[in-house]
């Protein structure tokens, strides 16, 4: 019952809007108040600023996204070449680090993902640490959601100079 009477009351004040009254009290400070006050003026309280949360999707919202995507047809990509390092180009690095970078046409799609190969392993990354110094071949590939290749850069060879430990 109680607990009734609070949630009634609760409801009832949030629909109940007093005015409000900004005034100089003696103090010479400012004061604001519910009750006019002489040489008090009325303020325009600004609405509350409110925010609609994003929905959820339910399992069959994003089965009929996924129906969606499919049957979009996806761009089939043209181009992709390493371009740094360039080809039988030397890099020198004492510490070892090399940055690799490719061009994609067109851009990278939704679910693909590029893989960086060195010397025929995965990487992560295309800042590429620990390299020692000699010859290196790298290569870039897009690997689509399923693991297949879709398309694969030319291998490009370089050499890594680093200088001797003394």
């Amino acid at each position: 019952m109680k607990y009734s009477i609070f949630l009634i009351s609760v409801f009832l004040v949030s629909f109940v809007q007093a005015d409000v009254y900004k005034y100089t009290n003696k103090q010479g400070k400012t004061a604001y108040s519910d009750t006019p006050v002489v040489g008090a003026e009325k303020v325009v309280v600004p609405p509350v600023m409110t925010y609609e949360a994003p929905t959820i999707p339910t399992k069959e919202t994003a089965a009929v996204e996924q129906k969606k995507e499919s049957t979009e047809e996806s761009i089939p990509y043209s181009y992709l070449k390493v371009i740094s390092p360039i080809e039988q180009s030397t890099v020198r690095s004492n510490q070892g680090i090399v940055n690799v970078s490719y061009d994609l046409q067109p851009a990278l799609q939704k679910g693909d993902s590029i893989e960086l190969l060195v010397d025929g392993v995965v990487r992560e990354g295309f800042n590429i640490q620990g390299i020692e110094r000699g010859a290196h071949v790298v290569q870039v590939q897009v690997i689509a959601e399923n693991g297949d290749i879709k398309i694969s850069s030319s291998r490009v060879t370089f050499y890594l100079q680093r200088s001797s430990k003394s």
